[in-house]
């Protein structure tokens, strides 16, 4: 009988601690555990990979994914192990198929999902419950953690209401939270700019906070504002945290508008002096210059309190038309006008379901193509694909960019869900945060001189995980699951970019979940090693007592 399942020899660990530099060891495997450190000579296994002359890491830990709305459909994540990424935490931005609310089958009509599709995901992702249930049986490509989010559960009690929520309805909202975390939510999470969770002010998230303070969960927020509204926003998300004792996270911090470039010396100053009140406070970004969400929320919240699907039948009508397109035309600083922000020369459409021809095209170039304005095609747009227009829309302040990127407390997070598979060579589609967020991450601060090697795998690695609570994963130690990258740091670089998203990433050897190989020469296998993870469980494998 073989010693080990898996053996990794004559690489240089990087533990994840951001501790230790890297050092010289091998490392054994049994089942989904690692289960030696040091030098193991000439014990056998069943497989034996040689890393000499390459880092070996813990696997990748995406704080901020968006693949449980993938997950719907059995998707296999092969995007985010392709950047070495082994787990994920979903539900972000106040968003997620739980609890399942039937205004959401308006989205999934316009994306031709079938009867039998959507008669599974009203059964699986009803409650809690049942998507936790549900999601241990189907087979994941990454280990997938959940948090509560707040725009879903807001609109599963009160619809697309902008009012400030009854005693009861908050008391409903309360247990909705209550039921995530029993069940094995790590979080909260916010979207503080999209209907209808930008109808909940501070004190409404506050009492969810507290929820989920009891269980020793971590808020986390698409603050309300990440251009003329930042400081104010971002001062929100840190009160949130302090009042209710909890740490508190911050998404894809950036500064957008190049009005406001310069903003983050004052954001991290906020942070920094926050986490010196002894308040945890901390961050994920995606090191691009261009975000991505929908076209429809360039237009005022104030205009989607009867739903989406109102909101485009709406714009069929003359005279709101008009009033859409003046505030389309608009660089506003009472809400996000990320369309205006940007320019439509910098509006890059990335999904259209029913406009597939204009995918990897500007606004400003459809517009010639339509014949019409750009503010028009816009509007058309929305209307031609029932609200559902995905952009990327270039506004980021690079010097903002860099200065978050060198900031201790700052995670990589891609912001993004599973990829459908895709020819490599396919232009526009996507974003490039879906392929490449990790490695982009780390060549930069690799080629900047920003950190050392070992401190720069901690905050992908071990930061994530004390963040979230995940206490068995993020290092590599002798009794911590066995989610492991080979890597070549020197030769380590992306290749996709806004018109090739979906090409692959360089430099990454071996990625490893559960102690099974998954990616070889930066190439997905089609193996499902991964697990949902609940916080008590984490826990628990982890011997916490606190």
């Amino acid at each position: 009988m073989k010693e080990f399942d898996l053996i990794i020899k004559n690489g240089k660990i990087v533990d994840g601690t951001g501790e230790k530099e890297p050092f010289a060891a091998d490392m054994g495997i049994i089942g989904g555990t690692i289960a030696k450190i040091g030098t193991i000579g000439d014990a056998d296994a069943e497989k034996i990979i040689d890393a000499e002359g390459l880092f070996v890491t813990p696997g990748f830990i995406d704080f901020h994914s968006h693949g449980d709305s993938s997950l719907l459909f059995g998707s296999d994540a092969y995007n985010q192990l392709e950047q070495g990424i082994t787990t994920e935490m979903c539900g972000q931005c106040g968003s997620s198929p739980v609890p399942y609310c039937t205004a959401n089958e308006y989205g999934y009509d316009v994306k031709n999902i079938s009867s039998e599709q959507l008669e599974y995901i009203r059964e699986l992702w009803r409650d809690y419950r049942s998507v936790f249930a549900g999601l241990e049986k189907q087979g994941l490509g990454t280990n997938v953690g959940l948090v509560a989010a707040h725009g879903e559960i807001r609109k599963h009690v009160m619809g697309y209401s902008p009012e400030k929520p009854t005693a009861e309805q908050l008391g409903k909202m309360c247990e909705w939270v209550r039921q995530g975390m029993e069940c094995g939510c790590f979080g909260l999470s916010t979207g503080l700019i999209y209907p209808p969770g930008v109808y909940g002010d501070t004190d409404e998230i506050i009492e969810l906070a507290k929820v989920v303070a009891e269980y020793g969960g971590f808020y986390v927020s698409h603050i309300r504002g990440e251009s003329f509204k930042l400081l104010s926003a971002v001062e929100e998300c840190i009160c949130v945290g302090e009042t209710c004792g909890i740490t508190s996270v911050i998404s894809h911090h950036k500064v957008c508008n190049q009005k406001n470039a310069g903003l983050s010396a004052v954001t991290l100053k906020m942070i920094d002096e926050a986490n010196a009140r002894g308040t945890r406070v901390r961050a994920d970004q995606y090191p691009f210059l261009a975000c991505s969400t929908g076209l429809i929320s360039s237009l005022p919240p104030s205009y989607a309190t009867d739903g989406i699907k109102v909101l485009v039948e709406r714009l069929n009508d003359p005279e709101f038309r008009e009033k859409a397109k003046k505030a389309l035309s608009i660089d506003s600083e009472e809400y996000e006008n990320m369309f205006m922000a940007a320019s439509p020369e910098g509006s890059l459409i990335v999904g259209a379901p029913k406009t597939k021809e204009y995918i990897g095209k500007t606004i400003a170039e459809v517009a010639i193509l339509m014949g019409c304005d750009e503010i028009d095609a816009a509007i058309d747009l929305l209307i031609l694909n029932r609200g559902v227009v995905d952009m990327a829309f270039f506004l980021i302040c690079e010097e903002d960019m860099m200065r978050i990127i060198a900031h201790p407390c700052v995670m990589p997070g891609t912001d993004w869900m599973h990829n459908e598979h895709q020819d490599r060579e396919q232009v526009g589609g996507s974003h490039p945060r879906g392929t490449a967020t990790f490695i982009r991450h780390l060549r930069i601060v690799r080629e900047n001189n920003i950190m050392p090697v070992h401190k720069a795998i901690y905050r992908a690695t071990g930061l994530p995980a004390e963040t979230a609570g995940i206490l068995n994963r993020g290092c590599l130690k002798e009794g911590f699951a066995a989610d492991i990258c080979i890597l070549d740091w020197e030769n380590m670089r992306e290749n996709a970019d806004f018109i090739h998203p979906f090409r692959k990433n360089d430099g990454l050897g071996y990625v490893i979940v559960n102690g099974r190989i998954v990616v070889k020469d930066g190439e997905y296998n089609g193996t499902r090693a991964g697990k949902l993870l609940r916080r008590q469980d984490s826990q628990r494998d982890a011997g916490y007592r606190g």
